[in-house]
C-alpha cells in the first residue's frame, strides 16, 4: 500500500510533534495502526463514507462496467503508443 506525499508529509509531522511533546518515539507504522484501530470504531469517520455517491453512480465505475475494444491484445503494455501515438 502507498501513501500520497501530503499524507505522509503530515503523518511524518505527527510523529516528530509526539517525539517533541511526550519525549517518546514512535513509528509510523504503528501510529497508522493506532488510527486504523481508531477509525474502525468511530462513526463519525464511517458517516463520511455516506454523503459520496452510490458506486453504480460513479462514472469510472460505470466505464468500467463498460469496456471499450481497443483492439490491441494487451494494452497493460502499449496503452501509450496507441493513445498517444509512436
Amino acid at each position: 500500500m502507498r501513501i500520497d506525499e501530503e499524507h505522509k508529509r503530515k503523518l511524518e509531522q505527527y510523529v516528530a510533534s509526539h517525539l517533541l511533546k511526550r519525549g517518546k518515539k514512535i513509528s509510523m507504522q504503528r501510529v497508522l495502526g493506532a488510527m486504523v484501530d481508531h477509525a474502525l470504531e468511530c462513526e463519525k469517520f464511517a458517516q463520511t463514507f455516506e454523503k459520496l455517491p452510490p458506486l453504480e453512480e460513479d462514472p469510472a465505475w460505470i466505464m468500467l462496467q463498460n469496456p471499450k475494444n481497443w483492439g490491441v491484445r494487451n494494452a497493460s503494455e502499449k496503452i501509450d503508443q496507441h493513445v498517444y501515438g509512436e
